[in-house]
């Protein structure tokens, strides 16, 4: 049984969409009104950057004074804290990432999904209804994310789209988070790269000529902003992992245009991909802290869009980290796989992928023999999201955590030989990784920073020190803090 799941399904009951979340927040300290008029930019960046340099405590930030925006709502930085996170998962403020790593891990793979289900004219999403003469720029107040940006940008939205050779596939139906690139009041550019499923279904569209509809939510269940960034298998459902994990339903109702979509998102707006036409969006501040430069991408002609009445948009600050994007994605990312590898291998501990969206990972392991660490990350690499982001990857033994860079720093000064470290040139690589001399082409570093194991020769005075530990250790530093807190 999962020793944290009494407080969070019991928490999770009572979030039922974005501004349910907003409330929790805001009942432990983590959301804030901001009280002055703004301008979208430069105020709005400014402040995300500002409230992003506090990563374990920054709290959620609304925007209800937009200039140029009269009655628009705007949220950033729901997820932008590990603060935020351990809330949503029904831990105090403080829970360490590790603490949540192994809770969300022993959530994961449940089949406990409960996904409800919302007759459209009662859905809150569809409380306003617009189809004629829309105009993207007076529903949204969008703005640049970043100063170089080629355009206004919409980073956290949820775009369910259908495989077209497989319509009828509730698992393939795909909810993702990509970047948008609004060009005119009704259309925008989409992106996405082959190996992602938004991708699969644009060139499976490119190929038949079917059409490829697909529904874009903003303002969503804080679940499913994760899970949309998940890298989970093609036909398994982000809907299901969401409410699964959460241990509560997750209301769905039909959008205009056919697809499943949350009953209590914010906004959704209604597209259809435009065959043989490609649009230049960009440039774009990434989440490697570059800009990505400029791009043809599918453009998609809005046909409808629904929202919630005083809507919330809610975006994120996307650049050089750490941002909302990497708390967001990070240990959503690291589970997937943890799950894969430890299927394979047992004496797999931990996964830490936190960092820009696992481009350098940190993997704990039991070490079996000379040279298993690194069979271990050849593996690894060989995962869906490790074939084309593990960029870097570091393996420290079980008594190193990974989630605590002082420790790796000792297992890479004290463990790493010459011929503990591998370079795979030439390999798959994203395509915005800013150190890439050829885009979408790299190399692949492993570190092997484990102990050295037989056959090998292990060398002289390499006994280590083992400081105490355990329960008494951990009842010491709680009273060392009460001490202190008491001065």
């Amino acid at each position: 049984m999962n020793k944290y799941s009494d407080l969070p399904i019991k928490l999770a009951t009572s979030v039922r969409s974005l501004r349910d979340f907003l409330e929790l927040l805001d009942s432990h300290g983590q959301c804030i009104t901001w009280p002055d008029a703004v301008m979208p930019e430069p105020d709005i960046r400014e402040i995300c950057v500002a409230a992003g340099q506090d990563v374990p405590g920054a709290p959620a930030i609304l925007f209800d004074k937009i200039r140029g925006y009269p009655d628009r709502r705007l949220v950033t930085g729901v997820h932008g804290s590990w603060a935020n996170l351990a809330v949503l998962l029904g831990h105090p403020k403080s829970a360490t990432i590790k603490t949540m790593f192994y809770d969300i891990i022993e959530r994961w793979g449940s089949d406990k999904a409960q996904l409800e289900r919302v007759k459209p004219d009662q859905a809150p999403v569809h409380e306003v209804r617009i189809e004629r003469d829309i105009n993207l720029y007076d529903i949204l107040p969008l703005y640049r994310i970043n100063d170089f940006d080629g355009g206004y940008y919409i980073g956290k939205a949820n775009v369910v789209s259908r495989d077209p050779n497989d319509p009828d596939n509730f698992g393939k139906q795909n909810v993702g988070i990509y970047r948008i690139q609004p060009h005119g009041p009704d259309e925008f550019t989409l992106m996405s790269v082959p190996i992602h499923d938004m991708g699969r279904h644009i060139v499976a569209a490119e190929e038949t000529g079917k059409p490829l509809k697909i529904a874009v939510m903003l303002g969503n269940h804080p679940a499913m902003a994760m899970f949309a960034a998940t890298p989970i298998g093609y036909d398994e459902s982000e809907y299901s992992y969401a409410s699964a994990m959460m241990g509560a339903p997750i209301a769905l109702t039909e959008s205009g245009n056919g697809l499943d979509i949350q009953a209590h998102a914010e906004i959704v707006i209604e597209a259809e991909y435009v065959h043989g036409r490609r649009d230049f969006e960009g440039p774009f501040g990434e989440f490697p802290g570059s800009y990505s430069g400029v791009r043809r991408a599918p453009v998609f002609k809005v046909t409808a869009v629904s929202h919630r009445k005083n809507p919330i948009f809610e975006n994120i600050y996307i650049g050089r980290g750490w941002t909302e994007h990497d708390t967001l994605i990070g240990l959503n990312t690291s589970a997937p796989i943890y799950a894969q590898l430890k299927k394979e291998f047992p004496e797999v501990v931990a996964v830490n992928a936190l960092y820009q969206h696992g481009l350098t990972g940190i993997i704990s392991v039991k070490n079996r023999f000379a040279g298993f660490a690194k069979s271990v990350a050849l593996r690894a690499l060989s995962t869906p999201h490790g074939l084309m982001y593990l960029k870097n990857l570091i393996m420290v033994d079980a008594d190193v955590d990974p989630f605590d860079l002082n420790q790796v720093m000792w297992a890479l000064s004290v463990r790493t030989r010459a011929s503990d470290i591998m370079v795979l040139n030439d390999m798959a690589m994203i395509m915005i990784d800013p150190a890439a001399v050829t885009p979408g082409k790299g190399h692949h570093l492993i570190i092997d920073a484990t102990t050295h194991m037989p056959p090998d020769p292990i060398g002289g005075d390499v006994e280590i020190v083992t400081p105490p530990s355990g329960e008494a250790i951990d009842a010491l530093a709680a009273r060392i803090r009460d001490l202190q807190g008491g001065n």
